[in-house]
């Protein structure tokens, strides 16, 4: 009977990561693009427009990370050199630009390239 109350508690436990996981990635993807584009893509593309700043981006688009790196991104997105910025943005804007880049993995239906 104990065996059976813990796997029901795991079992719910899983479920409910699941659920927040894809809930988290309910967002705006048409409107994630444009903000990445605004928001993001100024120092994450190949030849960064803020080249003074202390923190040199990479190249980082959609098909740059598969769509569980993305989660992990966004659930440790406080660890990001970039942080600070993302303080600055709604956390509505935050999921849309998340939907948009996991729409997008390298392992999605549709990858896309930000270019």
């Amino acid at each position: 009977m104990r065996k059976m109350v813990a796997l029901s508690i795991v079992a719910i436990m899983f479920a409910t990561q699941i659920g927040i996981a894809l809930a988290a990635m309910d967002g705006n993807p048409r409107k994630g693009r444009f903000l990445f584009r605004q928001e993001c893509r100024p120092c994450h593309m190949e030849n960064p427009i803020h080249e003074q700043q202390e923190y040199h981006a990479h190249y980082l688009g959609p098909d740059a990370k598969r769509q569980a790196e993305w989660m992990e991104v966004l659930e440790n997105i406080d660890e990001l050199p970039c942080f600070e910025h993302w303080k600055e943005i709604s956390d509505s804007d935050i999921n849309d630009i998340f939907t948009y880049l996991y729409n997008g993995a390298a392992d999605s239906p549709t990858p896309e390239r930000c270019g």
